[in-house]
């Protein structure tokens, strides 16, 4: 990495609350370890995205909101996603309906497959960056919502008992990255 990028990473350390530092810092080196690269986004709060070097894709965005770490990550190529992720989908296909994620217009052909949220889109909308790939999550009611996977899902509250399966949902999505490269 180049002086610039790792003066942010320190940036974003030193911002973090001490309680989330070690946990945010494990992460941010796995990501970075994987070839991924710190860039400053051009929004009013402090906001790193992590590109890969070679392929271009985003796996993930880090910042600062409200004193706390916000963490956000790609992982709609990844198989057994436990519940709090499944949750953290949830909440973003509910809070930002119609904005990210929508009602799938039927008939909606793509099957579901088991024990993955990743379904083929068949929509239209110009800033695919999955591979014509979409998360989908089936409502209590029945009901399937569109998530685009153009943007990552925020996932509130990492904790040091997260890090081994965000290490495994990270390498997961890297993989599948660098199948459609």
């Amino acid at each position: 990495m180049t002086v610039k990028q790792n003066a942010l990473m320190d940036d974003l350390f030193n911002l973090l609350p001490k309680d989330e530092e070690k946990v945010y810092r494990e992460i941010v080196n796995y990501i970075v370890k994987l070839g991924y690269i710190p860039q400053k986004q051009k929004v009013q709060a402090f906001d790193l995205s992590f590109k890969h070097k070679e392929n271009g894709k985003v796996i993930a965005k880090i910042g600062i909101s409200k004193q706390k770490g916000n963490f956000r990550l790609k992982y709609f190529a990844c198989k057994d996603v436990s519940e709090k992720y499944m949750k953290a989908l949830y909440d973003e296909a509910v809070a930002n309906e119609n904005r990210y994620s929508r009602e799938v217009p039927p008939p909606d052909s793509a099957p579901i497959p088991k024990n993955e949220i990743m379904k083929k889109c068949t929509l239209i909308c110009h800033c695919c960056s999955g591979g014509g790939m979409r998360y989908f999550h089936q409502f209590p009611d029945g009901r399937e919502v569109f998530r685009c996977t153009a943007y990552p899902v925020f996932v509130p509250n990492i904790e040091e008992n997260d890090i081994d399966e965000l290490k495994r949902l990270i390498s997961e999505q890297h993989d599948y990255f660098l199948t459609i490269a």
